[in-house]
């Protein structure tokens, strides 16, 4: 029985402007996703709820497409139809698919405690998407290359998001570690690969305690290019260049370019918001920045921003383990799971 399973990711540089063609930097956490796959018997394959033990029935003829057999699971199946509808699109070489039962769990992206459960953002369907296609791939006996796997998974993730996305979240899951990417011209998939972490920078994953829609920022980020397309473009190159710049230190190793970079990207990214009324500052986050500015950090939304992550940087472990003090000390969720951890894991 095929099992694997993918790491979630933060962004530490290049969001939105990755989108535009800028480099982006990312590195995975120890927080994963799942899947298994068994193959079954009878007609019917089957999609199991980990947690709740549901199970919803399923039935593929041929490649024409996934069939659900009584009450569909919703949402929950989509990233199946998804991954089975690109298999349909781009490994022609498959002509049918044997009967299995799959479990997905996405579980631990969920922050918990005695009043709710909210989900952190840390791109759980990139991740349990990656771990599907894995495991899939194993039982088929596919044998497909980093880039093949990224070109494919991408695919599939543009299909599950209505063609949005710009594949860092798979990117990241698939390789793990740090990794330095930027959305290919020419290629399906973005150009990838692995960066060394530059030692003497440290980094606090904070969560702001809310949720956000990647989905409904993004909308108000596309209409702010269709509505406003020259003040789109300037704020634009300037996060550009400044992603450009923050991607060149890192290669370079140089953790006070780096810092700055990282500093100036949240300020540019802030003067977007402030244009474009996307969402991405909020209440919260300019609450985290003054308290990480008074022990001597860094800080700057990590991803499409309007909640889940912040991140605290600095040069010194002592000034990132005040700021861990105080915001606990305050009651936020403070990330403490393994960061630049192996990307997509498969035991047979």
């Amino acid at each position: 029985m095929p099992e694997a399973s993918a790491p979630g990711k933060l962004v530490i540089v290049g969001e939105y402007a990755v989108l535009e063609g800028a480099p982006a930097i990312a590195i995975a956490v120890d927080v994963r996703a799942r899947a298994s796959v068994l193959p079954a018997t009878g007609p019917d394959g089957v999609l199991i709820d980990p947690i709740s033990g549901e199970k919803f029935f399923f039935r593929v003829i041929g490649l024409d497409g996934l069939t659900w057999q009584g009450e569909g699971p919703g949402r929950r199946g989509t990233i199946l139809e998804a991954v089975m509808a690109t298999i349909k699109e781009r490994l022609p070489e498959i002509d049918r698919l044997p009967v299995f039962s799959v479990s997905l769990d996405t579980n631990s992206f969920y922050f918990r405690d005695h009043e709710r459960s909210a989900k952190l953002g840390l791109g759980s369907s990139a991740a349990v998407l990656v771990a599907l296609v894995g495991a899939l791939t194993s039982i088929l006996g596919l044998r497909l290359d980093n880039n093949e796997m990224r070109t494919f998974c991408c695919a599939a993730h543009r299909r599950f998001q209505a063609g949005q996305g710009s594949g860092i979240d798979v990117s990241t899951s698939l390789l793990g570690g740090a990794i330095g990417m930027r959305v290919s011209r020419t290629q399906s998939g973005p150009d990838a690969n692995r960066l060394t972490w530059p030692t003497g920078l440290f980094l606090l994953p904070i969560w702001s305690g809310h949720s956000a829609s990647t989905t409904e920022l993004l909308a108000r980020f596309t209409d702010f290019r269709q509505s406003c397309p020259e003040p789109f473009h300037k704020h634009l190159e300037r996060l550009r260049n400044l992603a450009e710049m923050a991607s060149a230190a890192w290669l370079e190793q140089s953790v006070v370019k780096v810092l700055d970079a990282i500093s100036e990207y949240d300020v540019a990214l802030r003067a977007l918001d402030s244009d474009a009324s996307i969402g991405i500052e909020t209440r919260v986050h300019a609450h985290l920045r003054r308290l990480s500015e008074r022990h001597g950090a860094i800080y700057k939304i990590s991803g499409a921003g309007g909640g889940d992550f912040g991140i605290a940087f600095a040069d010194s472990e002592r000034i990132i383990e005040s700021v861990r003090k105080e915001v606990a000390d305050e009651g936020f969720f403070v990330l403490d799971s393994a960061l630049a951890v192996d990307g997509l894991t498969i035991v047979d």
